[in-house]
């Protein structure tokens, strides 16, 4: 019975070496796998048996695998899954404010603060020559570019809106996708578990980094329940994931009173089941939560102030064109279009078809068949001067680089942040390869200690089957 006991004992040291082998393979061959926490094999002692006719002393059975661990610390993990989404927040942000920042970069050329400059100047320079043909056609010149270059920003921050759009639809389609996945792997891992007595670490891992996915896109909060499902909620939103039922959410364009901030048209964000119920504002953080931000605050914020400066600009310099009299001496002429309200005034900005037909019918004299009177002309030039804007505190001038400067501004605040937060997912990256991470040195060495135990307990077999073979001889 003894040497019965031998065998098995060396046979138990070689199955507990054959899986500490394989589990070291398998956490080298996963060294680079993002997300994957290493293994280890834990194996206990064999309760040793009473040898009878001994001294009734216990013998040891060899060992057996109490469980194969995986390496990992949920807190950690859950810090990784917070600066993963406030990461992904900033970086998002950054990719359409610098775009909205290039739309204002006047480095390349003319911008709108020059050309409206330019635009008051020419005014000015028309007042010293009133009748002069040549400074009429530059007038309307300065004019048309300064129009074109109201519509060339708003065309131009609005296809930045519609990109938003459609980053927004995509998103959510991987949102969709992910909770499917985690519900998925949430029926595996407890399929998986349900029969034995380890956990499914690496669907586990799987798991683990499909929310930290999700996280990036939304700020969810994840709770484990008792049959050991992770469950998924959007905060201010509602259930995500809960066991395996999915909450699906859906984008299409609603009107603009749907959602707050919402500009007519536009994606927004409802639950399937109730597609007409905008919830938009409700998601917060992550690459979605950022691209609401920056579509329905800064964005339209810009457009809202492009409008209002077209607006304004017109709107004060038709107030004076007005009530001048132009070369054959009519009055009453608008130098602009006038527009129909503040929104959309940056796109709809034109001249009228007067001045657009005859460079004879801008006003710049205050009383008819007086050719050198210039004071209508001088009045529009003085224009650029007066504190138009914000209720009487704000020039034109300063109200337009003060669009230019917010930009900036809100651009570099968030280039700081996003630095600041690349720096605390670094160090938290670092804590988690500390602790999760696989080292090659480490499982090497494993793997050369795993190799001797098997060969070693080989050996127990073998010298076992030796001693049998010696005492079937003797009783032979």
């Amino acid at each position: 019975m003894a040497l019965v006991n031998v065998l098995q004992t060396g046979k138990s040291g070689m199955s507990t070496a054959k899986a500490g082998i394989a589990t070291a393979g398998h956490n080298i061959s996963n060294a680079g796998t993002e997300g994957y926490s290493r293994q280890r094999v834990q194996s206990e002692a064999e309760v040793g048996k009473q040898i009878a006719g001994q001294g009734g002393h216990f013998v040891g059975e060899g060992s057996r695998i109490s469980k194969i661990e995986r390496i990992n610390d949920e807190y950690l993990e859950r810090q990784l899954r917070e600066g993963s989404r406030d990461m992904a927040f900033h970086e998002e942000r950054q990719v359409f404010l610098n775009q909205i920042e290039d739309i204002f970069n006047e480095m390349g050329g003319d911008g709108l603060n020059r050309l409206i400059a330019r635009f008051y100047n020419d005014f000015r320079k028309l007042s010293n020559e009133p009748t002069s043909e040549a400074i009429r056609q530059a007038v309307r010149e300065s004019s048309q570019a300064m129009v074109g270059d109201f519509r060339r920003l708003r065309a131009e921050v609005e296809s930045v809106r519609s990109h938003i759009d459609h980053r927004i639809e995509g998103n959510l389609k991987e949102l969709n996708s992910f909770a499917q996945e985690l519900a998925d792997l949430n029926r595996r891992v407890r399929q998986s578990e349900v029969t034995g007595t380890d956990a499914a670490n690496d669907l586990r891992d799987r798991r683990d980094q499909t929310l930290k996915k999700i996280s990036e896109l939304v700020d969810v909060t994840s709770h484990k329940d008792g049959e050991g499902n992770i469950n998924v909620d959007i905060k201010g939103v509602g259930p995500l994931v809960t066991g395996t039922v999915v909450e699906k959410y859906a984008v299409g364009r609603h009107g603009a009173g749907h959602a707050p901030g919402a500009v007519d048209n536009s994606f927004q964000i409802s639950r399937s089941a109730f597609a007409n119920q905008a919830i938009t504002d409700q998601f917060k953080g992550g690459k979605i939560g950022a691209q609401i931000e920056v579509r329905d605050k800064s964005v339209n914020q810009v457009l809202a102030r492009l409008d209002e400066l077209a607006h304004s600009v017109a709107k004060s310099v038709n107030e004076l064109h007005s009530k001048g009299f132009t070369q054959d001496g009519r009055t009453g002429i608008r130098f602009f279009e006038e527009p129909h309200g503040v929104t959309g005034a940056a796109q709809s900005l034109r001249l009228s078809s007067d001045i657009s037909t005859s460079v004879g019918n801008i006003a710049a004299a205050l009383q008819p068949g007086a050719p050198s009177d210039n004071r209508n002309a001088l009045a529009i030039a003085n224009l650029q001067n007066l504190r138009l804007m914000n209720a009487g505190h704000t020039t034109v001038d300063d109200f337009y680089n003060s669009i230019v400067s917010d930009v900036g501004t809100a651009s570099s605040r968030n280039r700081e942040a996003l630095g600041q937060q690349q720096s605390i997912l670094t160090q938290l990256n670092k804590v988690r390869d500390q602790v999760s991470g696989v080292s090659i040195d480490e499982e090497t060495t494993n793997l050369m200690q795993f190799q001797h135990a098997f060969d070693a307990s080989a050996r127990v077999i073998k010298v076992a089957d030796e001693m049998m073979d010696t005492v079937l001889r003797l009783r032979g």
